[in-house]
Parts: structure tokens; sequence; C-alpha cells
């Protein structure tokens, strides 16, 4: 495997919530286009569409992108949440960024789209012709008035939060991306977790340095959250609960409160960068921050620390393949949480079988834990992820074996992925329940 190539397709920095990111990304690809700028230089223009030429913003997405969307706080938007307030911010907003295109905020931005947001020119529902496959889809059509009746440009990304097929103004397609059927990443990793170690040993020192760069991201976001509280404030509100009476943290209440305090300034709306982890940067934090405790903490060398969370990153990825991009199982839990648990017991001293006994008692710990859309509330699960992931690694190192047969589990790694991807499938009908929840709760989509 191609470590180099397969970083560049998976891990990257997004900073807020990846779906929101990915409505503001296609609004602002869908602007420039009316301005006569194209991916992928977007020479043009720039960002000079006047708020008052907007007639209107139509947003239709498969049922996942808009059920994590609804209550996604905005980075630099003043708490305000949702997909409409994200497609107001992306007119203005720079699509060369991409994903990360929220990095771009700043008071003249918000306030520009906040009174687009308030202005009702912008809706969004669940596109019932979407595939259902499990993986992003988003349709956005902008439309501005002009001196000869309008002009509409409409962008479509699939696949991929970030991967345009296809540009179209006034109804004729002015750029088209790969079709779906030609997409095929140029490096999988094994499936085998004897593979990804030999992999993660043979990494040369560049692809480790990459993969540590997004380690120190995440645990910068750490950083960042300790000293400013944001979303729940679940990470500091564990910190004052699980301190013993001597004072004491346990390493595993050190992971689940970095990640939890991570979590909170992501889907809290900081507006910082996050490492993301098969397009998601909640997974991102879920994959690499106990990693990142757990290797500062006991003084392992960055090589090594690298190493673990290169092997995270590939669990990771494995599941991904089995549940799909996005699912009604919660990522960070049955993706990630399976990630940290395989990269935290190779850290500490494990080999294929013990980082297989790992992933299992994660497996028999969190599978089933559902995904109710991207929230601050998300700290929770990802606490509670990061720290089974923690104690999984430790047991098996510690010798724990649980064996095959056990509910889910089976001997191999890739048979207890697969068994939790047909789990996923079956599950669909979860989706459509929680969308019926959320769209009856009294909040609006609009933010």
């Amino acid at each position: 495997m191609n470590v180099k190539t397969f970083l560049r397709q998976n891990v990257t920095p997004v900073t807020g919530c990846s779906e929101p990111a990915a409505i503001a990304y296609a609004t602002s690809v869908a602007c420039h286009a009316l301005m006569g700028s194209l991916p992928p230089s977007f020479a043009g223009p720039g960002l000079s569409i006047r708020p008052g030429k907007i007639r209107k913003i139509t947003i239709q997405t498969d049922r996942q992108v808009f059920k994590n969307a609804f209550s996604a706080v905005i980075p630099g938007m003043d708490g305000r949440t949702g997909p409409v307030t994200a497609a107001a911010a992306g007119i203005f907003l720079n699509p060369q960024d991409g994903l990360d295109v929220f990095s771009g905020m700043t008071p003249e931005i918000r306030a520009k789209s906040s009174l687009v947001a308030l202005s009702d020119k912008i809706s969004c529902s669940v596109d019932p012709l979407s595939s259902g496959e499990n993986s992003p889809e988003i349709l956005v059509e902008v439309t501005t008035a002009d001196d000869t009746g309008g002009k509409t440009a409409a962008v479509r990304i699939s696949g991929r939060h970030d991967c345009i097929r296809a540009i179209s103004i006034n109804g004729n397609e002015v750029y088209s991306g790969l079709p779906e059927s030609s997409r095929v990443l140029a490096e999988k990793p094994p499936s085998t977790i004897i593979g990804m170690i030999r992999i993660a040993e043979a990494a040369d020192h560049e692809d480790i340095e990459t993969v540590c760069q997004g380690v120190r991201m995440n645990m910068a976001l750490v950083e960042q959250g300790t000293h400013q509280v944001y979303g729940l404030g679940l990470g500091k509100n564990l910190r004052t609960v699980l301190v013993n009476q001597k004072g004491h943290l346990s390493l595993v209440d050190k992971v689940r409160i970095a990640s939890a305090i991570a979590d909170d300034a992501r889907m809290g709306g900081a507006p910082f960068p996050v490492m993301s982890a098969v397009g998601s940067g909640n997974q991102g934090i879920t994959a690499l921050v106990p990693i990142g405790v757990v290797g500062q903490e006991c003084q392992f060398s960055w090589e090594e620390i690298g190493s673990a969370a290169l092997i995270s990153h590939m669990v990771t990825w494995q599941m991904d393949q089995h549940i799909g991009h996005l699912s009604s199982l919660c990522g960070c839990s049955v993706k990630a949480g399976m990630g940290a648990a395989a990269g935290l017991a190779y850290l500490i001293g494990g080999g294929a079988d013990t980082v297989t006994t790992a992933i299992n008692l994660m497996s028999a710990t969190v599978t089933g834990t559902i995904c109710d859309g991207a929230k601050p509330g998300c700290s929770l699960k990802i606490a509670m992820a990061a720290g089974i992931a923690a104690e999984s690694a430790f047991l098996a190192v510690g010798g724990m074996k649980i064996p095959e047969g056990n509910g889910i589990v089976r001997n191999l790694a890739a048979d207890t992925f697969a068994g939790i991807g047909k789990i996923s499938q079956a599950m669909d009908p979860v989706d459509t329940a929680i969308i019926d929840l959320l769209n009856g709760s009294g909040a609006e989509a609009r933010g």
C-alpha cells in the first residue's frame, strides 16, 4: 500500500462538522460557478456576489447528511446551527479551502451570511431520490436574480464530502467530475491486522510524520478546549467528577477527558481545524486523541505514536468499507473507536492477536450505538468510545480473551467487521425514525 496516497485520500483537515462544511462548500462552488469560476483553480472574480442578488438557494441531501447537519454548530456564526446557516456562509467563503471552508470565516462574512440565513431564501430537505447507499449526496441549486429574469447554478456532490460530480448553469453542464464507477481508491489497506502492522512498521519517516501532524493537530484542539469551554463542556465536567479523593486521574480518565474536550470544541463551533479520519473530524478525534494522550503520558516516541496512529487510520478505513461513509451506527464508536483500540493495543506492546482481541472487546461493547446526528452531544459518545477503546487495549495487552461466538465476535477482525456491516445495513429504517424525530422536535432546520 502506498501510505502517502492513502493519507492524501482519507486524512484531511476540516474546521467544524463535515456535513455542514460540505453544504457550505457546495454552495460556495455554485456561487463561484455563477461568476464563471470553476474547479480546480476557481480562478475568477472571487467572493464578490451580492446578497441582494440571491433569489433562492435550494439544498437537497441524502438523509445522513441532513441528519448530521441539522443540529451542528457552524464555526464563527455565534452559535447558529444547521444547513441553512452553513449554506448562507458558503455564499461568501472560498471553495479553494475545500472542507476546511469555515476556516475563512470573518466578522464581515458572519454579518452578511446571518442576514441571508434569516431571509427565508434558503431551504433544505431530504432528497427522496437519493441512493441511500450510506455515501454523502448533496445537491445545491443557487438562483440569482438579474435583468434577464435570473440565472441558476447547480452543484452535485456524492461519494465523498468534497467530491464534485457535476456543475450546471441554467441546466447546461459546464463541469463534470469522475463518475462514481470510475472512482477507485488507488490504495487500500490490507484486510488483515498482521498486514496493517507490517505496513505501519515499514512506513518511511515522511509518512509517519504526516500521521503525527494529525495527532498534534487534534491534541492542539484539546489544548484550546482546555482554556475555553465550548459545547456541552463535557470535558470540564468529567475532569471535576472523575478526580478521586487523592486528586488523581487514571489513564483511561485522561483519555476520556481529552477526547471530550476536543469534541466539545469542534462541535461547539471553535474556529480551529481537526484532522479527520475517512472524511470525519469526529472520527479523527476518536481515532487519534486516545493515542496522543497515552503516547505522551507514557513517553512513547513520535515514531511509535505515528505507527500506532497509522494502524488506527487503517482499521477505521476498513470499518468504513463495511458500514458506509455515513450510517445509522455511530461512526466514532464502531469505526474510529475500533481504530483507536487497535492503535493503542499496538502502541503498548501488542501483536496481531492482541490487537484483534482489543477490536473484538470493543465490538462486543459499543456495537449498536446509534448516530442521531452531529451536535454538541457527540462529545458524550466520543468520550465513551475513547475510554472503552483504551480499556479494551489495556485488557487485551493484559491477557484477556473474548472467544469467537460471543455474540457477533469472530476470530478474525475482518469477519467481525463484516458482521457489524450487516447490522448497519439492517438498521437503515432507524435513520428515517431519527429524522422524523428531528423534524418533529420543534427545532427548525434553518438554524
